[in-house]
């Protein structure tokens, strides 16, 4: 990424490296998601902007309770094939970003086009392996999720000055499991990306080989297999924590220039008429446009590094114990050994003839 660095070349890297990372995925949707819900939130803070008229009452429609029965399922819907698609896209880059790494091609359409056979395997795997880990999620966590619940409806029903210590006794177990779950999920995600997926792209092993190559690398060296997978998410997370408090640090300084920015053309444009306040929103949401933007570059940049390094870590560690990964990281030289061979005597006189000096 950074030998030659070349700027179109770096954020392309990231880029197919970060959609590689479940993380990334929840940062560009959630954050959106919190947006949204204040937005809501602040509506529903002032119902007066959505009366009809002072005094009315809340208008009701007959038939909204179906058809917002039919709305959220038509939602939930869309929302399952999107997630199906995202996930496909997020396995087939696996082996992109994994080709890129191991084969150092650098480019992408290649490495992509590689490995569709191999991809609706690895797709099915991920599959199955997030059913079922939200059927372990609903019978492990789900009864904690539904008396918290209850509980906090019962504590609602009293009021402003109920006693908050129930509420958090139920919260407590409920995050205890979920962070238990997101462990367990963080190293079965690394076990189906770091030893599973290899030997499906180096030599298009079929599921079962794959998993069985793991199986006998586990009962043979489990000791380095572990520290290996501890200190996998340890130097990730550190690499990551590192560039996001950059990253914070930066955008909080394009902040806050941008809100002295914006409170100056405030005081200078806002009592200016129609025509300068338009030129004042256009100026500020330009700004928001632009520091939206740099958020998204940095957050790839943060993203695309740290699973770069992952894959790289990972495909070293497998390769020095699978001699197939381990020759295309490496080539073996075919005359790594060469016997030195000295030059011939000349011929001997023979004993006949008197020699030459003679």
């Amino acid at each position: 990424m950074a030998a030659p660095f070349r700027l179109g070349f770096f954020l392309k890297i990231a880029l197919v490296a970060a959609l590689t990372q479940p993380g990334f995925y929840s940062v560009i949707i959630s954050y959106p998601l919190q947006g949204m819900q204040l937005a809501a939130g602040a509506a529903m803070r002032h119902p007066r902007h959505l009366n009809f008229g002072p005094g009315d009452p809340t208008p009701t429609f007959p038939g909204a309770g179906g058809m917002a029965v039919f709305v959220i399922g038509i939602l939930l819907m869309i929302g399952l094939v999107v997630w199906i698609l995202m996930t496909y896209l997020f396995c087939r880059l696996r082996f992109t970003l994994f080709d890129l790494i191991v084969h150092r091609g650098g480019k992408v359409r290649e490495a992509w086009s590689k490995y569709g056979r191999q991809t609706w395997r690895y797709f099915g795997v991920v599959l199955v392996a997030s059913l079922a880990f939200l059927i372990l999620m609903t019978v492990t966590a789900g009864p904690f999720f539904v008396h918290m619940l209850k509980t906090a409806a019962r504590l609602g029903a009293q009021g402003a000055n109920a006693n908050p210590f129930p509420m958090l006794a139920q919260m407590l177990p409920f995050l205890g499991v979920s962070l238990l779950l997101g462990l367990l999920w963080m190293i079965v995600d690394a076990v189906l990306q770091d030893f599973v997926l290899p030997p499906m792209a180096i030599e298009d092993a079929p599921i079962e080989g794959a998993f069985g190559r793991f199986m006998t690398l586990l009962r043979e060296d489990f000791g380095s297999t572990f520290v290996y997978l501890m200190l996998r998410f340890a130097i990730a997370l550190g690499i990551s924590w590192t560039l996001m408090i950059i990253v914070f640090a930066i955008l909080a300084v394009a902040g806050m220039s941008g809100a002295a920015v914006g409170f100056g053309l405030y005081s200078a444009l806002w009592r200016g008429g129609i025509g300068a306040r338009v030129v004042f929103v256009a100026v500020v949401a330009a700004m928001a446009l632009v520091l939206l933007a740099v958020y998204l570059l940095l957050i790839i940049v943060v993203y695309g590094i740290t699973a770069v390094f992952k894959q790289s870590y990972a495909a070293y560690f497998y390769g020095s114990r699978y001699p197939a990964l381990g020759n295309v990281l490496e080539p073996p030289e075919e005359d790594m050994v060469e016997v030195r061979r000295e030059p011939p005597f000349p011929p001997l006189i023979p004993l006949s003839e008197p020699p030459t000096v003679w």
